[in-house]
């Protein structure tokens, strides 16, 4: 252990501390931030992040030397109603005289020894081609008829296209042009052994 933290200094800028890291439990995110310059980078970090933990994380995980950070905390503002439902997501009905304030926002703006410049952005067409926009856009569809159906008032909910293939199945019942067949397994009801 020792000997490792004495490699590990001297490769590093600074003196190593001994919170070890192994998987992190906290996400990260990098913004994209046009009106910085290429050698400042800004995350949204969580509210008990520290300017060590980012350093330590930066360096340790993606060898990344920064030289100064700059923290800031954003407070929400006011909102009227609870700030939650029964389930946990946000409730749609306002509830009057009963004001909260969201979770604080905690974002650092980094300034790092070697800039970094952002990929240019892919346009409409080239994200449509590789990542087939319209087959995300139906299984996002199918997700929320799902969601929708299996919800506190899912059985209120009608399928149109099942009430239709339905209704003519019945029609062409009663009028003689199919063979009702029962649906299952052909067992069912035997007993087996006799």
């Amino acid at each position: 252990m020792a000997t490792e933290l004495a490699t590990q200094s001297a490769r590093a800028p600074f003196k190593i501390g001994l919170k070890q890291v192994h998987l992190p439990t906290f996400s990260i995110s990098l913004h994209r931030t046009p009106h910085l310059s290429p050698s400042y980078a800004q995350f949204s970090v969580p509210l008990w992040f520290s300017k060590l933990d980012l350093r330590d994380y930066l360096y340790n995980a993606y060898a990344v030397r920064c030289v100064s950070i700059r923290s800031y905390i954003k407070l929400q503002r006011l909102t009227q109603g609870s700030p939650t439902g029964l389930n946990g997501e946000s409730n749609p009905r306002p509830q009057y005289k009963r004001w909260h304030r969201p979770r604080s926002l905690k974002r650092m703006t980094v300034e790092l020894e070697s800039p970094f410049v952002w990929p240019e952005e892919l346009g409409r067409e080239v994200l449509d081609e590789k990542f087939d926009k319209g087959q995300m856009e139906r299984a996002e569809r199918g997700q929320e008829e799902m969601q929708r159906g299996m919800g506190s008032d899912g059985d209120t909910v009608v399928d149109e296209t099942r009430r239709r293939r339905m209704r003519e199945q019945a029609k062409e019942l009663l009028e003689g042009r199919a063979k009702w067949k029962p649906v299952g397994n052909p067992a069912f009801g035997r007993v087996s052994g006799r």
